[in-house]
C-alpha cells in the first residue's frame, strides 16, 4: 500500500512538472527573434497573476480596428519594479513593442510601451539589468577615484 502511495505521488509530481513547464513556454507561442510595434488605445489592463494582460484597439492600414492582446509578466514581478493596476489606464493611447506570435495573431509578448507623454514602461528584467549596470559603473567610478 505504501509503495502505491509513493508511486501515485511521484506520478502526480511528474505530471504537474510538465504542466508548469508548458505554461511558461515562451517560444512555443511567441517569436523571440522578431519584434512588432503597434499604436492604439487601451481598452483594458488586467494587473493579475500569472500574467498581466492588456487589450488595445489598433487601426490597421486599411482603417479596420483590430483588438490586440499584450501579455506581460505577472503582477508580483511587475509590482516589484513599481507597477500598479494604474500603470496603464483604459482610454490612453500607447505604442507597444513586443514579440509576435508564430501564427501572426494580434497578440504580443511585452517588450516596451511608450505612452503619449513619452514616458516608457519596460519589463522587470530590463529595469533590473539597467540598475545592475548603473551600480557597476558607480563602483568602477569609485575605484578610479581612489588614491
Amino acid at each position: 500500500m505504501r509503495a502505491r502511495v509513493v508511486w501515485l505521488a511521484l506520478l502526480a509530481l511528474a505530471a504537474s512538472t510538465g504542466i508548469a513547464g508548458a505554461h511558461h513556454s515562451f517560444s512555443a507561442v511567441y517569436d523571440g527573434k522578431r519584434s512588432v510595434t503597434v499604436t492604439g488605445v487601451v481598452t483594458q489592463f488586467r494587473f493579475v497573476n500569472p500574467h498581466a494582460l492588456m487589450t488595445l484597439e489598433v487601426t490597421d492600414k486599411d482603417g479596420k480596428v483590430v483588438t490586440w492582446v499584450v501579455e506581460f509578466a505577472g503582477r508580483l514581478n511587475l509590482s516589484e519594479i513599481g507597477w500598479s493596476a494604474d500603470s496603464i489606464k483604459s482610454g490612453e493611447k500607447v505604442t507597444v513593442t513586443g514579440n509576435p506570435t508564430h501564427e501572426a495573431l494580434p497578440r504580443l509578448a511585452f517588450q516596451r510601451i511608450v505612452k503619449a507623454d513619452g514616458s516608457e514602461l519596460v519589463p522587470a528584467a530590463a529595469q533590473r539589468n539597467d540598475t545592475l549596470e548603473e551600480e557597476r559603473r558607480e563602483r568602477a567610478r569609485r575605484r578610479t577615484q581612489q588614491p
